[in-house]
């Protein structure tokens, strides 16, 4: 909920930045300002306070929020949760993420909540949106699949899709200025991804796609606004993760959990990184790297 408003060097920019970049914080909001409307890019955790923050600081400029638009990069609780509590002309999302905006139950599919329950017994009994609920809460909203450009007042947004940690993961690319609001992708902490989102794979894929594009300031989801060189660091963190793998597979490591440890120590996570070694396992099967089929 607690954001600091930062009203950035980009005519017509203001960064509601989260005072933390971890889950379960809430997303960075970005609102670009046009014309007395505004767009709205991800506005975060589903608590009344956060949409009132975002009230407070479009009224200040004189925005009419029935004629502003709200972009969602994807539609995980910290990025799409305060967008019930705002009354806007139109919510945004890439077409694949649709469904899940509307009914953020079926969520369990890109978070592969049928492998973990099947292969981790102990987690059999785990809810996603009743653990969404007690940390960032989301609510469905009626949004529509965004096409590949936006064109707002003064600014036109190219629209990326650029998929691993969720299926329909966009960014956002303003060519005018030379920034690239890259959601989840690229940032303080690198995101988690899922086989079912497109795994490291896509992940990879999506880094290259952006290092393509003519970029000077990076506004991620979550933490400071960086540089291209992020897209090589978080290549470089994939990189080294598979190259664990393989040397901890090597010594005779005998499950997926067991490996997972290993990888992310204090910082283990079940659920996210269960699934990260399994997008690379995954991987590292249809390469032949890895014939075993792990518990």
């Amino acid at each position: 909920m607690h954001a600091d408003v930062t009203y950035t060097e980009i005519e017509g920019l203001i960064a509601l930045k989260s005072k933390s970049a971890r889950w379960p914080a809430s997303s960075n909001t970005y609102l670009l300002v046009s014309d007395n409307k505004s767009l709205i890019i991800d506005p975060g955790c589903g608590f009344r306070e956060r949409a009132k923050l975002i009230e407070k600081v479009l009224k200040n400029e004189k925005v009419d929020m029935f004629e502003s638009v709200i972009v969602l990069t994807h539609a995980h609780p910290d990025h799409i949760g305060a967008t019930k509590f705002l009354s806007t002309k139109h919510v945004l999302i890439h077409a694949i993420e649709v469904e899940y905006a509307k009914n953020p139950s079926l969520l369990s599919k890109p978070f592969d909540i049928s492998f973990i329950k099947n292969v981790f017994g102990k987690y059999s009994q785990f809810d996603l949106i009743e653990y969404f609920a007690g940390l960032c809460p989301i609510y469905g909203v009626d949004a529509i699949a965004i096409n590949d450009r936006i064109s707002f007042g003064d600014y036109t947004l190219k629209v990326i899709l650029t998929p691993g940690h969720s299926p329909g993961h966009i960014s956002l690319y303003l060519k005018s200025e030379r920034v690239l609001f890259s959601g989840d992708l690229l940032g303080d902490v690198m995101a988690w991804y899922s086989p079912s989102a497109g795994g490291v794979e896509a992940y990879l894929e999506s880094l290259s796609r952006l290092e393509k594009l003519k970029v000077d300031i990076i506004m991620p989801s979550h933490g400071s606004p960086t540089t291209p060189e992020r897209i090589e660091t978080e290549r470089e963190i994939l990189e080294q993760r598979e190259k664990k793998i393989l040397e901890e597979i090597e010594k005779g490591i005998g499950s997926r959990e067991e490996l997972s440890k290993s990888l992310f120590g204090k910082r283990w996570s079940f659920l996210t990184n269960l699934l990260i070694v399994e997008s690379h396992l995954r991987k590292l099967r249809k390469e032949g790297k890895v014939t075993e089929l792990f518990k």
